[in-house]
């Protein structure tokens, strides 16, 4: 029978709580990165001495807690200003999607505007770049006091940092400027004009790989927060004092292994927690053991496996269904035997053919995407070398077909492959 809403007990108590999205859930504090916080305090801390912000970049992979530091610190900046009546403003520009310096300063003159008037304020258009900004040189002008813009994602620009040059040159009359860049990307600061970096990159700060440690007290927090009969003893917040009646006892640190072992990825982590939770929850089982954490893991990998295969080509779909034909039938996956076996399944749907090395190059695209794994060997004494294709380590042959089943062009080879 379908269940109906509220039928349930939950172990629940602020369910949102274990989202990963910063706008979602912010944390009030990140004791694995005081170092960090205490270098952007640093930067910020000229302002409560009428001086001005310094710039900083601030690097880090991603899920390693560089935007909700810089939003922590910047919010106690203003509740600071707020309190003694200091004119401060911080602008916190989103800048991915915005691949080139002047959609960068759309949203910027935008989100300066905002700020004198309000939400609704249209993106401009139409103008050039320089004239852009122009206007964001007024728009500060008019504000005045301090303003700290934040870019966050700033390597979206590429190699077009007309952004970053101006602003960190500009000098506006009666207002201070902080520019703080939020990056991926540890080349990003080699990449940018000489100029740039020796204005924007004085200060930088690298927010490296939180190890599985980490990783426990990040959840356990999460955890003494987001579910019923969790809590901390002793007044220690950290998984070591953690007491709960809904999680057994290697949950957090089996969720914290598999993400620190991957990328370090604090947002990964909690996401994989959050799923293995809800998996427990539907089950009604009010505990949330190991292995609703791997039937987690599973299902997120194969919910990412669905989503990578299902934006592929069409080409390079069948040339992975013709990998997994070979690995279910204990075939050679040499690259010639497998064109042979690519051209019996485009004839079977009636599809263009290519040729040897084109499909090779098919091959090696899915082999970028981490489809496929590729070995390279030698055929024998002055006989060259043979390329041999199979499924990466974490894709397996059921995964693909699920994920190509209901596919309009490429559903008929799974029918043929998997029966």
């Amino acid at each position: 029978m379908t269940q109906g809403f509220g039928d349930r007990d939950t172990i629940y108590e602020d369910i949102d709580v274990l989202e990963a999205d910063v706008g979602k859930y912010k944390p009030t504090e990140l004791p694995e990165r005081e170092e960090e916080l205490d270098k952007i305090h640093m930067a910020l801390r000229p302002v409560t001495m009428d001086g001005s912000p310094r710039d900083i970049l601030v690097y880090g992979p991603t899920g390693q807690g560089k935007t909700a530091g810089v939003k922590l610190k910047s919010e106690q900046l203003q509740e600071w200003a707020n309190q003694e009546g200091v004119q401060l403003e911080v602008i916190h520009l989103p800048c991915k999607g915005a691949d080139r310096s002047y959609h960068v300063l759309t949203r910027l003159v935008k989100e300066l505007r905002e700020v004198r008037k309000g939400q609704g304020v249209d993106e401009p258009s139409g103008y050039q770049r320089k004239r852009l900004f122009e206007m964001v040189l007024d728009e500060l002008e008019t504000i005045g006091g301090t303003v700290i813009i934040i870019l966050d994602e700033i390597d979206a620009i590429g190699e077009d940092d007309y952004i970053l040059y101006e602003l960190s040159r500009a000098n506006p009359d009666d207002v201070k400027i902080g520019i703080i860049g939020i990056t991926n990307d540890l080349q990003f600061r080699n990449n940018l004009d000489a100029d740039v970096r020796s204005s924007l990159g004085q200060r930088e700060i690298t927010f490296n790989p939180y190890n599985a440690d980490h990783l426990q007290n990040i959840l356990a927090r999460r955890t003494a927060q987001a579910l019923r009969d969790t809590h901390f003893e002793d007044g220690h917040e950290d998984f070591a004092h953690l007491k709960s009646d809904v999680l057994e006892e290697g949950t957090i640190p089996l969720t914290a292994s598999l993400a620190a072992q991957e990328t370090g990825d604090a947002r990964q982590a909690i996401e994989l927690l959050s799923y293995a939770c809800d998996l427990a929850d539907d089950e009604g089982v009010g505990m949330v053991g190991e292995r609703h954490v791997r039937a987690a893991k599973e299902e997120i990998e194969r919910e990412a496996l669905i989503d990578t295969i299902g934006a592929e080509t069409t080409q390079r779909k069948i040339a992975l269904l013709t990998v997994v034909s070979a690995e279910l039938n204990d075939a050679t996956g040499e690259t010639t035997a497998l064109h042979q076996l690519y051209s019996n399944l485009c004839e079977y749907i009636d599809a263009n053919e290519l040729k040897q090395h084109t499909f090779r190059e098919k091959l090696n695209d899915l082999v970028h995407s981490n489809v496929l794994s590729k070995d390279r060997h030698g055929r024998g004494r002055g006989q060259g070398m043979s390329n041999m294709y199979t499924l990466a380590g974490d894709v397996n042959p059921d995964s693909v077909l699920d994920a190509l089943e209901d596919d309009s062009r490429v559903g008929h080879i799974v029918e043929v492959i998997g029966s």
